[in-house]
């Protein structure tokens, strides 16, 4: 074989390596996974700097969409348990016989195409697949994620290859990281009745505070009192996908702008000024701001006008500042 057709077989692998990797994901993350009734018991390792939490859980799932997760450790968690009917999350805390109600974060899922997530995924992440890995007994693919902008956390996915159903991850993001993946797990299992339903739980309903509505840009400022920034693009990647109108902590409304670069979400919340500002001081060069961070991730905020930004969201650091930095130059 010539050297120009040996370059030419490599570099045709290569891209097709490179297109599984991106199938791989996309059906694992955007299309709807073939995954069957399943229990399992899942690790999960969250780390922040120096300080680390373990909790161990059970995976219940009933095709169709719904989720039950059962803690079993640590033991001020025990026997907590989360529904996610693909509508509607409750999260039951027996020993105060509480059951808090939200909306699922499956339905925040419906506010791209999945054409247009994937696009997304491609422009913003270098993917690569290794293949013949095993998870919990189980055949899966390797996909490594890594940000094209230096935005968002660096993350490995297992993949199972049968299914598609994720079995394990690892995301590392400035000094915060995260391990999960089942240690066991058991398909074509069958629940009773209510295993699923809320109505198993005793004691009071809390309803989550939620955003009062959708609203376009331009009705935002009627009620706010202030014309907020709202760009249709930001660095990292991100585009807008939502503008919401909801209620903050101390009663006043503010602007809820929602943003993906098809992997990772970000929100941005626009408010009047009040009171002070929480966090660990910092520069964005002339403004001051406040950065907290927990192993989940970091909120930042500032005033700039007569306006209070908040970013909420897992970015790194650079992707964090950047943001911020759009929203204070334009640039």
């Amino acid at each position: 074989m010539s050297r120009t057709l040996t370059i030419l077989v490599l570099l045709l692998g290569a891209a097709a390596l490179a297109e599984s990797a991106l199938d791989v994901l996309t059906q694992a993350l955007v299309a709807e996974p073939d995954v069957e009734n399943y229990v399992g018991e899942k690790t999960i390792i969250l780390y922040n700097g120096a300080q680390a939490e373990a909790m161990e859980v059970r995976v219940s799932f009933e095709a169709g969409g719904a989720t039950r997760t059962d803690y079993i450790s640590p033991p001020a968690m025990r026997e907590r348990v989360v529904i996610d009917d693909g509508e509607d999350l409750y999260s039951y805390d027996p020993r105060l016989e509480v059951t808090v109600h939200s909306d699922s974060p499956q339905m925040m899922d419906d506010r791209l195409s999945d054409t247009e997530r994937r696009d997304l995924i491609a422009g913003n992440y270098i993917l690569e697949l290794e293949t013949n890995h095993e998870v919990a007994g189980r055949d899966a693919f390797q996909v490594e994620i890594t940000s094209r902008h230096n935005a968002t956390p660096h993350r490995i996915l297992w993949i199972d290859s049968q299914n598609y159903l994720v079995l394990q991850t690892r995301e590392e993001c400035n000094d915060s990281a995260a391990n999960t993946g089942f240690s066991w797990i058991e398909f074509n299992v069958e629940f009773s009745p209510d295993y699923f339903s809320e109505g198993q739980f005793t004691g009071t309903v809390v309803e989550e505070a939620a955003p009062v509505s959708k609203s376009a840009r331009n009705e935002l400022p009627e009620e706010l009192g202030f014309v907020p920034v709202v760009p249709d693009k930001l660095p990292g990647g991100f585009i807008l996908v939502e503008t919401r109108l909801g209620y903050r902590a101390n009663g006043q409304y503010a602007a809820h702008l929602s943003y993906t670069d098809g992997l990772e979400g970000l929100s941005v919340f626009e408010e009047a000024p009040e009171g002070s500002l929480s966090g660990q001081e910092i520069a964005l060069g002339e403004t001051k701001a406040r950065l907290s961070k927990s192993a989940n991730y970091s909120v930042l905020q500032w005033r700039a006008g007569d306006i209070t930004y908040t970013l909420v969201g897992q970015l790194t650091n650079y992707g964090l500042y950047q943001v911020a930095a759009y929203f204070l130059t334009g640039e």
